[in-house]
């Protein structure tokens, strides 16, 4: 769980005071060359208090330069543009996750015109309102992981944390493994078990293939 929230400063609060009071809010305002400074203010507060670790598949990428890192929406804001600068609805992720993420629907309620501020207003497991732990067994943060709650379920699916990457190549995803993971996160008992051996056999060979 992120412990800290970013803050503005005055400069920076009545910058998104006046756009947030504007009509016709759109998320492609995100673009605008004056909200860069608060972009970089906000991203670098990120990087800092999650230790340069992603909140969703648990991979530290101790990298100081900004191109690693995406600012992460939690709330996507193509669909809600009005909590764009909403400190608890940001963070950073890894671009493999914000990429999977995309745009998907994260509200249990996605008609909430209010900020959600508890963690049961999420079907993902939140940065800022849920112990991970809780939700998600990172076994191996980057390869294989358990879901231990509805919650984990959603967030591994949503941000394909399932997947495999080459030790030194990290751009594809392995879809085969992919699909595996999928089936079994829908499954229970004993078909869930097998298919959760054979998925680590798989994501063992392609590190050894890789190596």
């Amino acid at each position: 769980m992120i412990g800290e929230v970013v803050k503005y400063s005055e400069e920076e609060k009545n910058l998104v005071d006046d756009y947030t009071q504007r009509q016709n809010i759109q998320s492609n305002d995100w673009s605008d060359k004056k909200f860069e400074a608060i972009k970089s203010s906000i991203k670098s507060h990120y990087k800092e208090v999650q230790e340069y670790t992603c909140p969703y598949c648990k991979v530290k990428y101790p990298v100081k330069h900004g191109m690693a890192w995406d600012i992460e929406h939690i709330i996507p804001k193509d669909k809600k543009p009005q909590f764009m600068f909403e400190p608890l609805n940001l963070c950073v992720s890894c671009k493999d996750c914000n990429g999977a993420k995309g745009n998907e629907e994260v509200l249990v309620n996605k008609n909430r015109k209010t900020f959600p501020s508890a963690s049961k207003d999420y079907k993902l497991v939140h940065p800022h309102f849920d112990q991970y732990e809780k939700h998600i067994n990172a076994i191996t943060p980057g390869d294989f992981y358990r879901p231990l709650s509805k919650k984990g379920e959603f967030t591994i699916i949503t941000c394909r944390l399932l997947r495999f990457y080459g030790v030194v190549d990290r751009e594809q995803p392995d879809i085969e493994i992919d699909e595996l993971a999928k089936a079994m996160i829908s499954s229970d008992g004993a078909a869930r078990r097998v298919l959760e051996d054979e998925l680590v056999k798989r994501i063992k060979l392609k590190r050894e293939e890789a190596l």
